[in-house]
């Protein structure tokens, strides 16, 4: 008899885990001389969802080859990205940003100029599982110190809603802050460092 040997054997070829993930922001606006407002913030949530992409199809009928319809690629659409998170105390940014769109936009005063934005662009890093304890190839300052199996970047990205999970004096449970982002659009790459060398080091 055959032996079958299983080809799920090491961390190159499991599975990604879904539960190790890191979330970096990265707000656009520039000062007067040109310099960045913020840097790139690292950010805890639970949960995220959303990151899909869709590309409608338009129908079209042709005389003279009417055995078929042809279906050309329309507009993409990419779904609205929500993140989810316990609050803690001073965890305000994101009510900072619904107030700062809200200023931008409607011009309810404060003292913004042409040059502020209300937009981020943001990095998801899906990281490897157990910690392999190295950035990868291409690891840059923000990056965890874990492997990035895979990275996305999600750009133009704004709040259009922030939720609050309901009080009720007679529950047991967290208070949540939900909000949701759209977006133009996002890119996604592998990460690349992982071998057999790395791997060995880790289980040594």
């Amino acid at each position: 008899m055959a032996t079958v040997l299983n080809n799920r054997s090491s961390l190159i070829t499991d599975p990604i885990r879904n539960f190790r993930f890191l979330v970096i922001i990265k707000p656009h606006g520039f000062d007067a001389a040109g310099a960045p407002t913020y840097g790139a913030m690292p950010m805890g949530f639970t949960s995220v969802s959303g990151l899909s992409v869709t590309t409608d199809s338009i129908p079209y009928r042709e005389g003279g080859y009417n055995t078929t319809v042809h279906q050309i690629p329309g507009q993409t659409t990419f779904s609205p990205i929500t993140l989810q998170r316990g609050v803690t105390l001073g965890t305000s940014f994101n009510w900072e940003a619904m107030k700062k769109l809200f200023r931008t936009v409607q011009g309810s005063g404060g003292t913004l100029t042409p040059k502020d934005d209300f937009r981020w662009d943001l990095e998801i890093q899906v990281l490897t599982h157990p910690i392999p304890g190295t950035g990868g190839q291409g690891a840059t300052a923000v990056d965890s110190p874990d492997h990035v199996a895979m990275r996305f970047n999600v750009y133009n990205a704004w709040i259009t809603s922030v939720a609050y999970s309901d009080l009720n004096a007679g529950d047991n449970a967290l208070f949540v802050e939900q909000m949701t982002l759209v977006h133009e659009g996002f890119d996604l790459n592998w990460g690349t460092g992982l071998d057999i060398t790395q791997q060995a080091a880790i289980f040594k």
